[in-house]
């Protein structure tokens, strides 16, 4: 009589088994610094059709508060400044800045936003419908940021 031999093969991990490899880490996220803000800020408001803008941080008080802000303002002309706004804003939510509030008094239309830590102050100013230009505000404020009481208004909005 004949022997029969049997070969038996154990699997070696490689189909269908789903601890065999590690699943790849995240992309770690880059810091939101001021830096990055104030880039970002520029860059949505030169693609929404405004100006290049002013990026400093003036006011009478002096102090910590100018290392977390990343302030932008510009006149835009006044044909088109209302609709370069909307498309700023348009674009800043786009990218991840969601609105917080938004509303109108008189000739200032308010838009506040937030992203990872930030709260950014947008402000339309329509003026008396007169003259050739439009200024446009677009400041961002770190949560943790301290502004002193004197420029507190030039930022934040009144709501």
């Amino acid at each position: 009589m004949a022997a029969g031999l049997i070969t038996l093969t154990a699997g070696c991990g490689l189909v269908g088994d789903a601890g065999s490899a590690p699943a790849p880490s995240p992309e770690p996220t880059p810091p939101f610094t001021a830096q990055t803000v104030a880039d970002e800020i520029a860059g949505f408001a030169r693609a929404g059709g405004l100006p290049e803008g002013d990026t400093s941080a003036s006011g009478p008080a002096k102090g910590d508060w100018r290392t977390c802000v990343a302030p932008w303002t510009g006149d835009a002309p006044a044909a088109g400044a209302a609709d370069a706004f909307d498309a700023t804003v348009t674009r800043l939510r786009q990218h991840d800045w969601e609105i917080v509030s938004s509303h109108a008094e008189q000739d200032v239309t308010y838009r506040t936003l937030s992203k990872r830590g930030w709260m950014l102050y947008a402000r339309y100013h329509d003026g008396d419908g007169s003259g050739t230009v439009r200024t446009v505000s677009l400041n961002a404020v770190e949560d943790s940021c301290r502004l002193p009481g004197k420029i507190r208004g030039d930022y934040e909005d009144p709501v």
